[in-house]
């Protein structure tokens, strides 16, 4: 799943402000010299701009920062380290201590806004490591098949998640002339743990600063495109290419019940959750219930294969665009899996079901059909 998206957490993102020149320093073991540093700013449509390329000498590089928009954000990439730092330039100095095998322990000090960041970081951080201690722990309960202890283990799950919920909440609330509450509310607009009405209220606190800024922009469009797809909307209708190459159109896909299936050969969580949904699918198909899967797949062999692989013997579409799949972009879907339940009509009337919860509700529907 996306790392599947602009997250903090599945990149790590490092935030100053800026209004003048400024110096960037960073030390950096095992590199050797002569690795280039490409830095880049991050330009509309969230795309990065490149800005300038600079190389490590004796374990350090540096750069002149130039002026930018207030709290402009930047990034650079390290040749051979597969991550990136994203960072952006505030009126003081900023010195970095990286870590290029673990760059989400890398340090920033310089300017409050990195000290907000580093403090975000590093709670996201304690949670995704008890989160991952967790799994482990149920993982071994469900492999001796002990109940008790897995009941209890998913308890603490729910109650670790409500509590980053809840953090990310108050970080965004509590800060709103930072970017950094920008990257806050991204994130949990991509949890979809948090109500759409508490999203935009978030948002509405932002100064006019953050609003302006270029994620902040970016932010407010993901909420109109978010609004589009609330439940009790009518949706838009789409069309795409199917694996024949024919071009399919929702509304020659729908039936009395439809599931609108954003997914990808490559998304873990969405293979797993396919077993349930074809299971609910065989049971309720006579009963007019329809699937339209979207993917976001780049390759066109790889999503044929996980299509039959799956047994997902339903409508199939795809522009083979990965995250630039328009009708993913156009629907604000910013993660996935992500599905829709429309009725008859066109009127979304559920989001994001999974497992049992998918079951109940379609038979909820259409239990009486």
């Amino acid at each position: 799943m996306k790392g599947l998206v602009l997250s903090v957490f599945s990149i790590l993102m490092v935030v100053a402000c800026q209004s003048k020149k400024a110096d960037f320093t960073a030390q950096i073991d095992g590199v050797k010299d002569s690795t280039k540093v490409y830095f880049s700013k991050l330009g509309e449509n969230n795309q990065p701009v490149p800005v300038d390329t600079v190389e490590v000498m004796n374990g350090q590089f540096s750069l002149d920062l130039e002026e930018g928009e207030p709290q402009q954000l930047n990034m650079f990439t390290i040749e051979g380290v597969n991550s990136n730092l994203f960072f952006v330039n505030e009126d003081e100095s900023i010195e970095a201590v990286l870590y290029k095998d673990s760059l989400r322990s890398s340090k920033i000090m310089g300017g409050k806004h990195n000290e907000l960041l580093m403090t975000y970081m590093d709670t996201l951080k304690a949670s995704a490591n008890a989160m991952n201690k967790l799994g482990q722990d149920m993982r071994k309960a469900m492999m001796n098949q002990d109940r008790e202890t897995l009941n209890s283990l998913r308890k603490k799950q729910k109650l670790l998640q409500d509590q980053d919920i809840a953090f990310r909440k108050k970080m965004a609330e509590s800060n709103p002339n930072s970017i950094v509450v920008a990257l806050a509310l991204s994130d949990l607009m991509s949890s979809k743990k948090l109500p759409n009405s508490d999203i935009k209220s978030i948002y509405n606190s932002f100064s006019d600063e953050v609003k302006d800024h270029t994620l902040g922009k970016l932010l407010a469009e993901n909420i109109a495109k978010m609004s589009k797809t609330d439940i009790g909307a009518k949706v838009e209708m789409f069309e795409a290419p199917t694996p024949g190459g024919d071009v399919l159109s929702l509304k020659d896909a729908m039936g009395k019940l439809t599931l609108i299936d954003f997914w990808a050969s490559w998304c873990k969580p969405c293979r797993m959750e396919n077993p349930n949904v074809v299971s609910v699918y065989n049971d309720y198909k006579d009963k007019g219930f329809s699937i339209i899967s979207v993917s976001l797949d780049k390759n066109k062999s790889s999503w044929e294969k996980a299509i039959k692989d799956d047994k997902m013997d339903w409508y199939h579409i795809s522009n083979l665009k990965y995250w630039n799949e328009p009708i993913a972009k156009e629907w604000g879907v910013r993660s996935i899996p992500a599905t829709f339940l429309i009725d008859e009509n066109g009127v979304i009337v559920a989001k994001n079901l999974r497992g049992n919860v998918l079951r109940q509700k379609v038979d909820e529907i259409l239990g009486e059909e």
